[in-house]
């Protein structure tokens, strides 16, 4: 069983349609400065923090598409399942560097270039340091080493982007993470979908979409070890899930 029931999300989406939560969610992205990227793609290259709105409001569009449906949930199991063993572009990073899901793709995405270059850095930083805790952690609990070529990973400051106008402060990229929050919590008050409020990455929402988190994480922590059966496990699930959708 998953942790996030596929009829949860399809009553979500429902909610969503009959009050404007999608129209609203795009509101707030049309009030996003808008900036020059040379689209290198350079940035794409994480499991981005993403609200519950959001990931209804990606679904509901991959809903529209069943071929990029199945293509980009095979890079999410992909993704996961080899997160602490080699590096991955994001799931849903195209050949040509586009976004599949450019129409829906989520905030962190759209205010990536507006950081300052000190703030950036100091975020950057925060995120190594408790990238080696969770190194030390995983150590200790499971005897299983991330590579060092995942926990000190950087995606370094993008000078190329220009925003159009300035960049933005930290109160004010909260601001629309909080606008965001408002609208998880009119979906999660209709007690439509069990849910909790902790961040999760966009793969880790798909993740449970399709199977029970506890369950995918023990898998993970198991497999990772050995690169044979890792490979094997990971075949295995894809034909075992994906031939559900």
């Amino acid at each position: 069983m998953a942790s996030i029931k596929k009829e949860d999300i399809f009553n979500c989406i429902k909610y969503s349609k009959e009050n404007n939560i999608f129209d609203k969610i795009n509101d707030i992205y049309k009030s996003v400065p808008n900036g020059k990227c040379t689209g290198c793609g350079n940035c794409c290259m994480e499991s981005v923090g993403i609200s519950l709105s959001e990931f209804i409001n990606i679904f509901n569009f991959l809903e529209n598409d069943k071929d990029l449906k199945l293509q980009t949930l095979d890079k999410l199991i992909n993704y996961y399942f080899y997160e602490y063993t080699k590096k991955l572009p994001c799931p849903f990073k195209g050949e040509d560097n586009t976004c599949l899901i450019y129409e829906v793709r989520p905030l962190n995405c759209r205010i990536y270039g507006h950081w300052e270059k000190i703030d950036y850095n100091k975020n950057l930083d925060s995120i190594i340091r408790k990238n080696i805790e969770y190194k030390n952690i995983l150590k200790k609990e499971y005897d299983f080493d991330i590579t060092d070529e995942i926990v000190n990973f950087r995606i370094d400051y993008c000078d190329k982007f220009i925003p159009d106008d300035r960049y933005l402060t930290k109160s004010e990229r909260l601001y629309f993470s909080d606008k965001l929050i408002c609208l998880d919590s009119k979906i999660i008050s209709r007690g439509i979908i069990d849910i909790d409020f902790r961040d999760r990455g966009i793969v880790e929402y798909f993740i449970e979409y399709l199977l029970d988190e506890s369950i995918a994480y023990n898998i993970k922590m198991k497999v990772s070890k050995d690169e044979t059966l890792r490979d094997r496990a990971i075949k295995r699930l894809k034909k075992i899930i994906l031939l559900k959708i």
